[in-house]
C-alpha cells in the first residue's frame, strides 16, 4: 500500500495539522537558477494557458501563491511558469484532478500553502528533464520530492502520446494524463495520519520551521543582519537528533508502528521507569524520555545497513552504546522484522511504514540496561578517606572497561571509605554488586590472595526529594584467586536519575576489616559497580526472542 492523495486535497488540509513546508521565490529568480536553452516560441505560461485540455491546471496556478518567509506573497506559481529560467512543467488535463477542493483550498491561506506543496510543486522541477526511450532517473521537484521518471511517466502520472517534450522559451512542457500523486515521507505520515497519532503527536511538539541558509538568496546586510530576497523555510526537529531525519527525501528510512492500544500498554509500563519524583517538570521530563525510550528502536536507516538479513542498526545506535539498539537475524522467528509480526506496510517516499501486530522488544531490549561505574574513571568518584588511590589499565575478557581502581589502605590498620556517584538510575529494580579482581591482574605471579571484606552503604533520592540512605551491614567478601561479583543487595528505586545533571545515586564501600582479622586485605582492586536490572516475571505477552549474544 502507498502513503498517497489521490483527488481531495481537504482530507490532507485537515491531517496537516500545523500547515505544510512551502518553498518560496521572488523576482531574484533569474539570478538563482540557469535560463533555459531551448527553442520553443513560447513561454510555458503560454503553452497551458492556450491549450483547452489545460484550464483547469492553469486555474490552479494562478490562484495558487508562492510563500516567503512562510507568507503568503501576491506571486502566483502562474508567474513562476512566465520567468525566464529553466523549468520542466508536467500539467494534468481537465478531469484528472478536483479542481473545486483544489480552489476552495486556495481560499484560505494554509489550504493555499497546502495546494502549492502537495499539488502544483509536485508537478513542476528545475531544470530541464527530457522524455525518451532511455530516461529513467529521479527528479527532484519544487517540494524536494523525488519522483521516478521513465520514458512514458513521471511516477503514475503516464504522458499524452505525441504531448510530451514540447518546447518553451523557458523549458519544456508535457501532458499527462492524470495527477502526479503526492507521497507523504515517514516524517510526515506519522506526523500527519490520524491512526499515528499517539507518536506523530509527540513527534509535532518539537518542530519548528528554520531558514534553508544554502538554498536561500541573501540580499543584503542590514544592522548586521543578513536579509533575503528569496528564503526557503523548512522543517527542522530537535527529535531529527536523535531519531535521524526521518523527513530527508534523499534517504531510504523503515519504521516499526504499533497501534495506538499496544502503544499505550508499552507506554504505561515504561514510564514506571521514568518516574523524576519532585524534580521540576517531572511529568513532561517523564513523558519525553519515555517517548523517546520507546521510539528508539523502532526506525532504521537502510542506507547504512551493512547486511540486513544479518543485523539491522537502528538511527540510536552508535559504537558508544554498543550492543544495544542493533538485532541480529532480524527476519528469524521473533525477531526484529518478523514476517509474521507485519500485518501491511505503507509505502513513502523516502521508505516504508510497517504496521505490527505485536511489541517487538523487551524493557531490557531498548531502556532498562546495566549500569557499569567503571573503577578507573576518576569522575565517579565523588570522595574517599584514609586511602590513596591508583587508576591501572588492564585487558581482559573478565575485566570491564579495560581498568581498574587500586584502593590503597594509607596504613596498615586504615579502614578506608570510598564513595562512587551512579548515573542514569531508572525507578526500578537492580541488583548491585561489587565486582573485584584478584591480585594477580597487577602482578600475575602475585601471591596476595587474601580476600576483602567490606560494606556498603546506598544513598538515593525519595519521591518527595528527600534524600534517604539504605545500609548494607552484612560484611561481603570476595575470593581473593578469582573475578568475583559480588552482590551488595537489590534495591527498588523510587525516583530516576536518567540523563539529569547531577547524580542523585551514590554508593559508598567501606573496608571493615579489625586488627585482628589479618587473613583479609585492605588493598582492593576494584573493577567497577554494577546494577544489573531485575525484570518482572513474564505477563505471558509475546516477547521477541533475543538473538544478540
Amino acid at each position: 500500500m502507498k502513503l498517497k492523495i489521490y483527488q481531495s486535497m481537504a482530507v490532507l488540509l485537515i491531517a496537516l495539522a500545523a500547515g505544510a513546508v512551502a518553498s518560496s521565490c521572488s523576482d531574484t529568480w533569474d539570478d538563482h537558477y540557469d535560463k533555459a536553452e531551448v527553442n520553443g516560441t513560447e513561454s510555458i505560461y503560454d503553452m497551458i494557458d492556450t491549450n483547452p485540455q489545460l484550464s483547469d491546471f492553469m486555474s490552479v496556478l494562478k490562484r495558487t501563491h508562492i510563500y516567503l518567509n512562510n507568507r503568503r506573497t501576491s506571486v502566483t506559481y502562474a508567474d513562476l511558469v512566465k520567468a525566464d529560467q529553466a523549468l520542466t512543467v508536467w500539467a494534468p488535463v481537465n478531469g484528472t484532478f478536483n479542481i473545486d477542493s483544489l480552489l476552495n483550498l486556495c481560499a484560505t491561506e494554509q489550504g493555499d500553502s497546502t495546494v502549492g506543496n502537495h499539488f502544483v510543486m509536485n508537478h513542476i522541477a528545475h531544470n530541464l528533464y527530457n522524455m525518451n526511450q532511455t530516461t529513467d532517473e529521479r527528479v527532484k521537484m519544487l517540494n524536494d520530492k523525488f519522483l521516478h521518471l521513465t520514458p512514458t511517466a513521471l511516477y503514475n502520472a503516464e504522458v499524452i502520446p505525441g504531448q510530451y517534450n514540447l518546447p518553451a522559451l523557458n523549458g519544456l512542457l508535457h501532458i499527462v494524463d492524470d495527477e502526479a500523486w503526492y507521497t507523504y515521507n515517514i516524517y510526515e505520515g506519522v506526523t500527519s495520519m490520524d491512526e499515528f497519532a499517539h507518536i506523530g503527536d509527540f513527534l509535532k511538539r518539537y518542530e519548528k520551521q528554520e531558514l534553508d541558509e544554502e538554498r536561500s538568496i541573501q540580499a543584503d546586510v542590514v544592522d548586521g543582519m543578513k536579509v533575503y530576497s528569496d528564503s526557503v523555510m523548512v522543517i527542522e526537529n530537535n527529535l531529527f537528533r536523535v531519531f535521524d531525519r526521518i523527513m530527508s527525501e534523499d534517504s531510504t528510512f523503515a519504521m516499526l508502528m504499533p497501534n495506538r492500544a499496544t502503544w499505550e500498554r508499552v507506554y504505561a509500563e515504561a514510564k514506571q521507569y521514568f518516574n523524576f519524583g519532585s524534580i521540576e517538570k517531572a511529568d513532561s521530563v517523564s513523558d519525553y524520555w519515555t517517548n523517546v525510550a520507546l521510539i528508539s528502536d523502532l526506525i532504521f536507516n537502510r542506507n547504512v545497513q551493512r547486511s540486513e538479513p544479518d543485523s539491522i542498526f537502528t538511527t540510536s545506535y552508535s559504537p558508544i552504546n554498543w550492543p544495544y539498539h542493533v538485532y541480529y537475524k532480524p527476519f528469524t522467528a521473533g525477531g526484529y522484522l518478523d514476517k509474521s509480526n507485519i500485518i501491511d506496510s505503507l509505502q513513502c517516499s523516502n521508505g516504508y511504514i510497517y504496521r505490527i501486530n505485536e511489541w517487538p522488544f523487551t524493557p531490557e531490549d531498548i531502556y532498562f540496561h546495566p549500569i557499569h561505574v567503571q573503577g578507573e574513571r576518576e569522575a565517579n568518584l565523588t570522595n574517599y578517606k584514609d586511602c590513596t588511590l591508583n587508576y591501572r589499565h588492564a585487558i581482559g575478557d573478565t575485566i570491564s572497561g579495560n581498568g581498574y581502581l587500586d584502593i590503597v589502605p594509607r596504613n596498615s590498620t586504615s579502614n578506608w571509605t570510598a564513595t562512587f556517584e551512579v548515573r542514569n538510575t531508572l525507578s526500578g529494580t537492580y541488583d548491585i554488586f561489587a565486582v573485584v579482581l584478584p591480585k594477580t591482574v597487577y602482578q600475575a605471579n602475585s601471591r596476595d590472595t587474601k580476600p576483602n571484606k567490606f560494606k556498603a552503604t546506598l544513598t538515593y533520592v525519595d519521591e518527595e526529594g528527600n534524600q534517604q540512605t539504605e545500609k548494607y551491614n552484612t560484611e561481603m567478601t570476595n575470593s581473593g584467586v578469582r573475578v568475583d561479583s559480588i552482590l551488595i543487595g537489590r534495591f527498588t528505586f523510587p525516583t530516576c536519575n536518567y540523563q539529569q545533571q547531577e547524580a542523585t545515586v551514590s554508593l559508598q564501600l567501606q573496608c571493615s576489616i579489625t586488627n585482628r582479622q589479618t587473613q583479609y586485605s585492605r588493598e582492593m582492586f576494584l573493577d567497577c559497580i554494577y546494577l544489573r536490572p531485575v525484570v518482572a516475571a513474564d505477563d505471558g505477552t509475546k516477547r521477541r526472542k533475543e538473538a544478540r549474544k
